[in-house]
């Protein structure tokens, strides 16, 4: 077997001292050289998976970037939209809600659901909260928002 086989040795350790080493030191440090391997091939491997993270995050903040041009252009245009409000009702003993805005002059309105599935829903999102037209409010807006652009969409195009 030639001495030139194997890795080469990082430390400058030859083999005469090495073998100099009492067996537990030996064993300890070749587990030592064996640990620090394993740490860097794992370090490598992390790396690795943080590829297509990173290439998500990228796509994330694209897409936040544009988002944030269309709001201003919005915002510096004149599309608006109506503010929304959330109310309570109650029919044949239950309480239920919807969504409610103004479109010139007219109440439009979008059905939420129960008061007990609405608040299980918005309990998956803020679940500590306890004012809850606030945090209706905050979980359906998007879902009015959408609804309230659809119908405009939709009666602009007829």
């Amino acid at each position: 077997m030639s001495p030139k086989m194997g890795r080469p040795k990082t430390k400058d350790f030859s083999s005469e001292k090495f073998q100099e080493l009492s067996r537990e030191e030996r064993q300890l440090r070749g587990k030592i050289s064996t640990l620090r391997r394993m740490i860097k091939k794992r370090e490598l491997d992390i790396q690795e998976l943080m590829k297509p993270i990173q290439k998500k995050r990228n796509e994330i903040k694209k897409i936040q970037d544009e988002l944030s041009e269309i709001t201003q252009r919005f915002e510096n245009s004149d599309f608006n939209f109506p503010s929304f409000r959330v109310e309570g009702y109650i029919s044949k003993g239950k309480s239920y809600y919807r969504g409610v805005w103004y479109v010139n002059s007219k109440k439009k309105q979008m059905y939420l659901g129960s008061e007990e599935s609405v608040w299980k829903r918005v309990k998956t999102k803020h679940p500590r909260s306890y004012k809850k037209d606030e945090k209706i409010l905050d979980f359906f807006l998007n879902e009015l928002q959408m609804k309230f652009w659809n119908e405009e969409y939709k009666d602009s195009k007829s």
